[in-house]
């Protein structure tokens, strides 16, 4: 044996810190943590897990593949990095083994994108989980995650916009106003600002260009519940 000491994840996790000049304090901070935990992960007294990892990832740029097996650089370069990472059910079963996941909720991922204009019919098919830290997911089990398809909500949602939905919030007077996302009958589900002139809805666009994106009516003599919930939260690539 040469008696060198194998750097764990904790080794690394304090070096790349280190390396940014960021305190315990700041970094902890900015991703949920307590100072204390971060320094327990430094110190090795337990791993830090994947979901704070990936959030380091996404504030810092730090590489949670270097900083869990040592395997290439230290900081990412690229901006592929998302607040909301989706996973699949055997990643979602290793995170929630490991200590600390509670700071973030799994949120169902639909399959199909519920289009910013007329679109596709929105299935509960779960594609996978968007992993949301909890001050954003404060009612994970009513929440669904969808992406937006067409640019009829922009410059706001941007083409390709994930979402969360909260399911609970579907009351026709607490909505006004609001972006929705609601069943339209023939045209299947859209994300729309909801306006309402009973005995129909009103599905507005963002998109300033009022002519090209007109208004969805919807009659609701015809089409029973036709709002699905609640936009509450929503990742947008501004690029």
């Amino acid at each position: 044996m040469n008696g060198q000491h194998e750097a764990s994840p904790g080794d690394r996790l304090r070096k790349v810190r280190n390396r940014l000049g960021i305190s315990q304090a700041r970094m902890a901070g900015e991703v949920g943590l307590a100072q204390s935990t971060l320094a327990d992960y430094e110190r090795g007294r337990r791993p830090p897990p994947v979901s704070t990892l990936l959030a380091l990832e996404y504030r810092f740029r730090v590489n949670h593949e270097w900083i869990l097996e040592g395997t290439g650089e230290p900081l990412r370069t690229d901006l592929s990095t998302q607040p909301v990472v989706v996973a699949g059910e055997d990643e979602l079963e290793e995170l929630y083994r490991l200590e600390g996941h509670d700071k973030y909720y799994a949120v169902p991922y639909l399959e199909d994108a519920a289009a910013a204009g007329r679109g596709l019919i929105m299935e509960e098919d779960i594609e996978g989980y968007c992993l949301v830290h909890s001050r954003v997911a404060t009612q994970p089990d009513a929440l669904r995650c969808v992406r937006i398809e067409g640019q009829s909500m922009s410059p706001g949602l941007t083409d390709g916009s994930i979402v969360a939905v909260d399911t609970r919030m579907r009351d026709l007077e607490k909505t006004r106003g609001k972006i929705v996302c609601a069943r339209t009958g023939d045209d299947g589900v859209v994300i729309k600002r909801l306006r309402v002139r009973e005995p129909y809805l009103l599905l507005y666009s963002d998109h300033p260009d009022q002519e090209k994106y007109s208004p969805l009516v919807v009659d609701l003599r015809e089409v029973e519940d036709p709002i699905i919930g609640q936009v509450v939260w929503a990742w947008v690539d501004l690029r």
